[in-house]
């Protein structure tokens, strides 16, 4: 597309940023450049061509700059994640909608939109539970893994399995604790809802970086093997002071207009170009 002439970039990954910044110093192209990092931080995105950084959390911001980004071109605007989560429903009529009782825990397991994880894994050390619970397994668009967790939850009593859904919302909001990969777009929507991650399997390298922000940030628990997770629930489900501790700080670090707050600031950037 030889035409079209662009007058803001953004970039969402880190090779398409060094991709675009390659293009712009090489074809001194005048479009601006904004970098917009999802938990993934990598020197990489450090590249003179960028115009704005679009950061996650401050100490995502504070990485950037100390690898050599200049101050000024850094905005902590949290994660995008979809609007609805600024407007979430209220928690009692959610449950009783789903199909969830009132007055027993919920414990949300998730596997992603492409339903990725170890299922089976999971679901044979949450059986092992003493304390009564409301399982709801969310196997994304992977029908295999659905299949296999209806299977699995047989012996689970008050437990659901879905598949794709969407109203993530509502079964954030309803949820007490969600067992996850530590997708960096599901911890922001959990921050939204107030709903702590115990972070499990994650990917080596950034998944396994996201899992020591977690415990940093104090809104969530990495599981570091599958044999703590059931001691961790039990420990959690038997200390709600410690559990709401957990849900208090995952509030503490919400930031549902993420999208909105960092489309106002590629537009600042468009205004002050076109100001010069």
């Amino acid at each position: 597309m030889p035409d079209f002439d662009p007058d803001i970039v953004v970039a969402t990954e880190v090779g398409l940023c060094e991709l675009v910044s390659l293009h712009k110093r090489t074809r001194q192209a005048r479009f601006r450049l904004a970098g917009l990092e999802l938990m993934d931080f990598n020197r990489a995105w450090v590249q003179p061509e960028v115009d704005l950084f679009l950061c996650t959390h401050p100490d995502l911001a504070a990485e950037l700059v100390a690898a050599g980004a200049v101050s000024s071109k850094v905005v902590t605007t949290g994660q995008p994640i979809d609007p609805v989560f600024c407007r979430l429903p209220d928690r009692a009529g959610v449950r009783a909608r789903l199909g969830l009782a009132g007055d027993c825990p919920v414990l949300l397991i998730l596997f992603g939109g492409a339903g990725f994880g170890n299922s089976r894994l999971i679901l044979s050390e949450v059986k092992k539970l003493e304390r009564t619970l409301q399982v709801v397994v969310i196997a994304g668009r992977n029908g295999r893994m659905e299949r296999d967790a209806h299977a699995l939850c047989k012996g689970i009593p008050h437990s659901k399995v879905l598949g794709w859904v969407d109203n993530m919302h509502e079964w954030m909001t309803a949820a007490d604790l969600m067992v996850s990969k530590p997708g960096g777009a599901t911890l922001a929507e959990g921050f939204a809802c107030g709903l702590p991650m115990l972070a499990i399997d994650p990917l080596p390298g950034n998944e396994q970086r996201t899992c020591q922000w977690i415990e940093k940030w104090g809104s969530g628990i990495w599981i570091k093997s599958p044999a703590e997770l059931v001691p961790t629930l039990e420990r959690l489900l038997a200390r709600p002071e410690e559990l709401e501790r957990l849900r208090a700080r995952a509030r503490s670090l919400a930031r549902p207009r993420a999208a909105y707050d960092a489309a106002e600031a590629v537009l600042r950037l468009q205004s002050a170009n076109s100001n010069q």
